[in-house]
């Protein structure tokens, strides 16, 4: 197998498991939802909002799943139809992500590791992600490709941090012991800070296209919608 066969596969199978912690977390609450037993912590106050809630587990599952299979060039370019359908899917889900995302953070009651920090940086983190699939769209519609790859990049990075954060938390533990409240606040900031570290290097390796072919102006752009999302 060639290298960028590999590397075809190798990254949507790595964003998947990056994925499989949140979305494993997520059903389990929502079986909790459903009446099984309770196995997560800080059940009583999670269950208090269960509409956003349940749109947000929903939301970023969807998201992060099939958003890793866009990072598959080989993939995407010969199903350019499924790229297409799959963006117009992703958009409003990402932005459903960081939007219930935003409301648990400012009316859901805060957890007990929860400071003021943290829910500063879930507010910039949640306006950034929304902010980044929105001119993401406006990208796509303007035809320009190479800065709708990059902002859906940055989205899909900021998305990813639940994931991101199971590492970094499982270092603490590891260096210092039990969580504390800045370690809390720590841990998951620099989750964060680590994928959008690496998604500016991805982009700029590739100049904005993250491995994918240029983007194709004029009559050929017209005619060819699968080009975008």
């Amino acid at each position: 197998m060639t290298s960028s066969a590999r590397s075809n596969w190798l990254i949507p199978a790595g964003l998947l498991v990056l994925a499989a912690v949140p979305v494993l977390a997520g059903g389990l609450r929502l079986a909790e939802f459903a009446g099984g037993a309770q196995v997560l912590p800080d059940g009583d106050r999670i269950t208090s909002a269960p509409l956003p809630v349940v749109a947000h587990i929903v939301a970023v599952t969807v998201f992060s799943v099939l958003g890793a299979f866009q990072f598959a060039p080989r993939f995407r370019r010969r199903h350019r139809r499924w790229h297409r359908v799959a963006g117009r899917l992703l958009i409003p889900c990402g932005l459903l992500t960081a939007l219930s995302g935003l409301w648990l953070t400012l009316f859901l009651p805060p957890g007990s590791f929860d400071s003021g920090a943290l829910v500063a940086v879930r507010v910039v983190v949640s306006v950034a992600m929304a902010g980044s699939i929105v001119l993401g769209f406006v990208a796509v519609r303007r035809r320009d490709f190479g800065r709708h790859r990059a902002w859906m990049i940055r989205g899909y990075a900021i998305g990813m941090g639940a994931g991101t954060q199971f590492f970094t938390q499982l270092a603490w533990l590891a260096a210092v012991g039990p969580l504390t409240t800045s370690g809390r606040t720590g841990t998951m900031t620099a989750a964060w800070l680590i994928n959008v570290v690496l998604a500016e290097w991805i982009i700029r390796r590739r100049g904005g296209t993250a491995g994918a072919r240029p983007a194709v102006r004029g009559r050929r752009a017209r005619e060819d919608p699968a080009l975008s999302v």
